[in-house]
């Protein structure tokens, strides 16, 4: 991301990754240095810190229909569109 930041559209990305960060972790990362980039969050289990997740991150719980995560997709890109051009600054909900 930081090398190629410009090339990535959106991060879909599990709740559970290895290592260290989660995927909740991962969203904060994400939402703090890059606020506008889409991003949707999946997993089989509903995810412990659920309410954790940062304003603009999309939670889809598995299984999903590709069909779905493509209409996910479009719609995160949308809304960061949309806000952008209503000149809404990226954050988080009070």
């Amino acid at each position: 991301m930081l090398m190629g930041g410009r090339d990535v559209a959106m991060i879909f990305a599990d709740v559970r990754l290895p290592g260290a960060m989660d995927g909740i972790d991962l969203a904060w990362e994400v939402k703090t240095r890059w606020p506008h980039l889409p991003m949707i969050l999946t997993s089989g289990r509903p995810p412990e810190r659920g309410s954790d997740l940062p304003h603009g991150v999309t939670y889809m719980p598995k299984p999903w229909q590709p069909l779905k995560v493509l209409i996910a997709a479009e719609e995160a890109i949308a809304l960061d569109d949309l806000n952008r051009t209503a000149g809404i600054k990226p954050g988080w909900l009070p």
